[in-house]
């Protein structure tokens, strides 16, 4: 088990390796302009020292960088005049001033290029990843990390560079102080460094309250996912108080740490100010009594550190936002992680539709979510599904109906048996170019937030209206369409929810069809249809019977007159098959366990 210091610079060492990996070249180039920047505002200093020459304020004789900095201003062969030193000194600043520019602007691209490439390797490795997998990843998590979390790792990012920035300007500072006096140097660095000890204790609560922050907000995220997908049954239920106060928990959770992590930051600057006062008064204190240090190098050095002590307190707080950042990185680390450690196979070529010219076969299946459990969904099933023939799946809720159509579309892979698509063990690039050829309409379908229209031609972007109007014809929708105020243009809001549970289904069931599918399969497509709307439904599924290939799960039983073929499951085992016999003892035996 790793201690919260380990943790923290692994997390540390990951975030600096994936930056440069995803930043590029650009991150080089942003940190060699950086390092441009602070040698310009080291040259500009440098000009203190003709500029105090020129006012009065000078050594009897200059030694070391002013005789250096005296001997450049000659070679230069401008004169040593006010006049002068001010011009180059305001092009020095104009300068700096233009790098500082082009600085922030490829801090931003590159900082923004950064979580722009975590963003898209997420999103990728999520729509790679095999269902199973993606089941058992908790919804809100996900959109947790890549809103919330990623927000906070690009603020961290730019907070990078300010450090970097900082560090190279005060750098140069330094330099330039060993220059005019080591010893002076000495005193006011050992200074700043025994405050930096004295706060590296706020440096790991900064961290602690940044995973704090990351859980709470996970929370909060998937109470509100909860609130927004149960509002209506909150309100039917009169349960909105508890809703509010459930949410209002969490808030105030986030307002605690909040301002915990603002003390750290006050903190943090207030120490600095005490101890910059304590090293400032030392260091007078040598440079006057010990040292007797000149008037012009004094000027200077105090010059000098009166700009590095406060980059150091703007250093230790950025440096604290960053690693208060770092568990958000952890989180999105170990998001693309878990993803990627479970990616499909991807496919070797381009992906075709295939046709089915003999059926589908299921040969000794068993399958269980939980591998550890010994119970199985499904219990060696042998099925075949006859090529351009309907079959319909009846059994009760739970009997693993849903499981089954899940390893026929390739989403699952069973732990036993073997799926052949026309004799074809159905792994590998098979399982991309089937699924390419199943039209498929679940449970529960979902519309996008979108047109009617839109959402049909997402299945396929190249139909025509002609297309349109013969699929919803098929779906029993051209109807309820037609009575809409927009027609196919109007919206169907969130989810569909301006529009009926049925009329859902419908919609779903046409966009299917849109695709000209190989095979067809509905799972409970018609649960929350009317009797009439159901038939209409039925009658277009006869319709199909010898063109298509057709599988309908459903747990009534009136499902059962469109098909060649009636097979029964309950408790993960095929129980009965028969060729459209709902006769005597086969239609008793249906009803017992329906």
């Amino acid at each position: 088990m790793k201690n919260p210091t380990q943790m923290r610079s692994m997390a540390l060492r990951e975030y600096l390796k994936s930056f440069f990996h995803y930043a590029g070249l650009r991150s080089f180039a942003a940190v060699g302009l950086l390092i441009a920047l602070g040698f310009a505002e080291g040259v500009g200093l440098l000009l203190l020292i003709p500029f105090l020459q020129l006012i009065g304020i000078t050594d009897s004789a200059p030694t070391g960088i002013a005789l250096v900095v005296s001997r450049v201003w000659q070679d230069t062969g401008l004169p040593l005049s006010l006049p002068a030193v001010l011009c180059v000194w305001a092009a020095i600043v104009s300068l700096c001033a233009v790098m500082q520019r082009w600085s922030t602007l490829l801090n931003s691209r590159v900082s923004h290029a950064f979580t722009r490439g975590l963003r898209n390797e997420l999103c990728e490795r999520m729509a790679r990843v095999q269902w199973l997998r993606f089941t058992r990843e908790k919804q809100s998590e996900i959109n947790h990390v890549a809103t919330a979390n990623l927000s906070s790792v690009e603020t961290g990012t730019y907070g990078l560079f300010v450090v970097i920035s900082t560090s190279l300007v005060v750098g140069v500072h330094i330099v330039i102080a060993f220059s005019l006096s080591v010893p002076m140097t000495c005193v006011a660095l050992g200074g700043s460094a025994v405050l930096l000890l004295i706060l590296r204790p706020l440096n790991r609560q900064s961290y602690r309250l940044g995973e704090d922050w990351r859980r709470t907000m996970s929370d909060l995220y998937g109470l509100l996912m909860d609130h927004l997908s149960g509002m209506k049954l909150a309100k039917s239920f009169g349960a909105e108080e508890r809703h509010i106060k459930s949410f209002t928990v969490l808030s105030c959770d986030l307002e605690g740490q909040a301002n915990r992590f603002a003390g750290v930051l006050a903190s943090t600057h207030m120490w600095h100010e005490i101890g910059s006062v304590g090293v400032l008064g030392l260091f007078f204190y040598v440079a006057v009594e010990w040292l007797k240090i000149p008037a012009a190098t004094l000027l200077i050095l105090v010059y000098l550190f009166a700009r590095i002590v406060p980059q150091f307190s703007w250093m230790q707080r950025t440096w604290q936002t960053l690693l208060n950042t770092l568990p958000a990185y952890a989180a999105v680390l170990k998001l693309l992680e878990s993803f990627g450690d479970a990616e499909e196979p991807r496919p070797s070529g381009p992906v075709r539709p295939l046709e089915l010219n003999k059926g589908i076969e299921f040969r000794g299946i068993s399958f269980r979510y939980d591998k550890s459990e010994t119970r199985s969904v499904l219990e060696k099933i042998d099925l075949f599904f006859p090529a351009l023939n309907t079959t319909v799946i009846l059994g009760p809720s739970g009997g693993g109906k849903s499981t089954l159509a899940d390893l026929l579309i390739g989403l699952l892979e069973p732990d036993e048996g073997e799926i052949l698509i026309d004799g074809k063990r159905l792994e590998g690039d098979l399982i991309h170019a089937w699924r390419r050829s199943v039209g498929y309409v679940p449970q529960e379908s979902l519309l996008f937030h979108m047109t009617i229209r839109e959402n049909l031609l997402w299945a396929d972007p190249t139909a025509t209206e002609e297309d349109l109007k013969e699929v919803l014809k098929l779906a029993a929708a051209d109807e309820f369409i037609a009575r809409l105020p927009h027609g196919l243009d109007t919206p169907v809001g969130d989810r569909g929810v301006r529009i009926s549970g049925g009329e859902r289904q419908r919609i779903a069931l046409a966009r299917a069809l849109l695709r000209k599918p190989t095979v067809l399969l509905l799972d409970e497509a018609t649960n929350q249809l009317d009797p009439e709307n159901e038939r209409r439904i039925l009658d277009a599924l006869e319709g199909l019977r010898g063109k298509m290939t057709v599988i309908f799960i459903s747990h009534r039983l009136s499902a059962a007159r469109c098909a060649d073929r009636i097979v029964t499951i309950d408790r993960g085992q095929v129980l009965d098959t028969a060729a459209n016999e709902l006769q005597g003892g086969f239609h008793n035996k249906i009803r017992a366990i329906m």
